[in-house]
Order: C-alpha cells, then structure tokens, then sequence
C-alpha cells in the first residue's frame, strides 16, 4: 500500500500491515511491472553435418551450485517500512521493515538470519514497492535475483492492493495466483535452492476494526455504504460487511496458497500473519510503526526457521 492509497483498516488491509480501505473501496487493503528477466541460455550451432555439441556442463563458480545465501522480498508497501520513520511520513524506512530491515529494533528476518550465519551481512534486496500489485512480483524478482543471485529465502507478501471490493474479486483471484506463479518460476529457475514463503495478509478485518473503533480519523476510512466498509454511515459495525472482506481475503490466500503448493521450494506462513493484531495508534498512514513491524517479524520467524539450511 502506497502513501497516496487510502488504507483500509488494519493490518488485514494494508500492504503496509492493515486493514483500511483499498483507495476508494477499502483500504489500500486492505491499506507496472518490470518484465520478466530473460534467464541466461547458450545455443551453440554447428556445421550442418557436424554432430550436436554436448550440453554444457554447470560450471562449480555457477552460484546455483554453491550454498545458497542471503534473502529477498517482493511485493508491496508491507515490506517497505513506509511510514515507520516518524520523521519521514509517507516515505519508505526499509531499514525498518520486518524481512529485511537492519533496525536491530525490529528484529528482522535478515537480522536474524544473520545471527544464525554471519555470511548472511550484505546479502539482502528488498524490491518491495509501495502500491505495487501481484503483476509486478515476477520483474521485481528478477531484479532482486540480479542483486542477491542464490538467496536462502525469498519472501512474498502481496495480495493488499489487488483487492477491489467493488463485487468483481472473485473474477480477479485467479489472475493474483497467476501472478504469484510466474514469480515463482522466476525464482526457482534461476535460484532453485531458494526457499520461498509466500504470506497471508496481515491481520483481520475483526480485529482492525475493534483497533481503530475510538479513532475517528481512521474510522472514517472504512465508513461508508460500500462491500468493505466496517462502519454504516451512522458510525456502526457490520459484522456483514466484516464478514464479506474477509471471506475475500481468505479467497486470495487460498489461491496463492494453491499456487505455491505446486513448488517444493515454497510454503505458506501457515496462517502466522492473520494472528497479527492491530493495536490502536499502532499504524501510521494506514502502515505499521516499528512496533507493528516487530511483531510481524516475531510471527513469522517460526515458520521461516526450519526451512533455512
């Protein structure tokens, strides 16, 4: 979820952690892409009578021979810190995001990975980007790829900014899990030790809504007569309409979760991210603080531990 985005409402919400509306629906989820890098080939061409040349054996300096290290993220304003500087509202603190970050605060994935094995310092892309949506995973793979060539772990989060709440989600799902499916591709053949995990959205609309219930300036975003909208206009709850987002966002995490079920290398946060819960003040633009980042780190962390080598 992008600054210019209206958040949705929590961190069921948010590329950033929340659930506000998406732009005009809900919350930019809940708060175009680089194409798809060309992996190397060689073709040798001989004389017509000349016998076919033997395939080429992978050389040992090939970096998908070696241990693989390091860590990538993909996806949206989620993975971005964006908004986590105090100092610097609407901007991206990447230093603060809970995959990548380097704020010894939040206790980040790469933070912790490094505590686990020291080589890990340095070797770290982040291409998440504020608004970004599913089409845009697979070229912001290949431009992480480009910066950390073998990671131990890549890190998806998406979905937020690809709900519409406007009655046509369930048309647009599969298109999220194509999505999901050509930046798996990417990863696992140009990377193919890489582990990756694939997270749910981030909270859930239950528990933004009873977060941001005494802040009028956030409750106003997700007040309203549309599908998503937590509050009527007259200011009160409806469970229906809590019920329906969430039905939406558990669509979306069931396709990409199909998705990634047909690679070996990916896994699922096994619902750790819709345990997250909103506190109030605990979001900044509709984004986590550091706090918020902090404690996604915390959730996740189980599930990213076992798959590392």
């Amino acid at each position: 979820m992008s600054a210019s985005n209206t958040p949705i409402a929590s961190s069921a919400l948010s590329g950033a952690g929340t659930f506000l509306p998406r732009r005009s629906a809900v919350r930019q989820f809940v708060t175009h892409a680089l194409g798809l890098a060309v992996l190397l080939t060689a073709a040798g061409c001989g004389a017509a009578s000349s016998p076919p040349a033997p395939a080429a054996s992978v050389s040992p300096t090939d970096p998908r021979e070696q241990s693989p290290v390091g860590i990538i993220a993909i996806g949206h304003s989620g993975l971005t810190g964006e908004s986590s500087d105090p100092d610097r509202p609407g901007e991206d603190a990447r230093q603060n995001s809970w995959a990548t970050g380097t704020n010894t605060e939040v206790q980040s994935v790469y933070t912790r990975m490094i505590a686990m094995r020291p080589e890990t310092q340095g070797h770290a892309s982040n291409r998440a980007e504020g608004g970004a949506v599913s089409g845009q995973l697979a070229g912001q793979a290949a431009a992480a790829l480009a910066e950390v060539s073998n990671p131990a772990l890549a890190i998806i989060q998406t979905i937020d900014n690809d709900i519409r709440c406007d009655g046509t989600d369930s048309q647009h799902i599969p298109e999220l899990g194509a999505a999901v499916d050509k930046a798996l591709q990417v990863i696992t053949d140009e990377s193919p030790q890489t582990r990756v995990v694939v997270v749910g959205q981030l909270g859930r609309p239950a528990t933004a809504a009873a977060a941001i219930a005494g802040d009028p300036g956030s409750k106003a975003g997700v007040t309203g007569t549309g599908i998503c909208d937590f509050f009527d206009p007259n200011g009160t709850l409806v469970p229906s309409k809590i019920a329906a987002l969430t039905a939406i966002i558990e669509g979306y995490e069931s396709e990409q979760a199909r998705v990634c079920a047909t690679y070996p290398q990916c896994s699922t946060d096994d619902g750790a991210f819709a345990a997250f819960v909103d506190t109030p003040g605990g979001l900044v633009f509709g984004h986590l603080t550091i706090a918020g980042h902090k404690q996604a780190a915390t959730l996740i962390w189980p599930k990213v531990l076992p798959l590392l080598p």
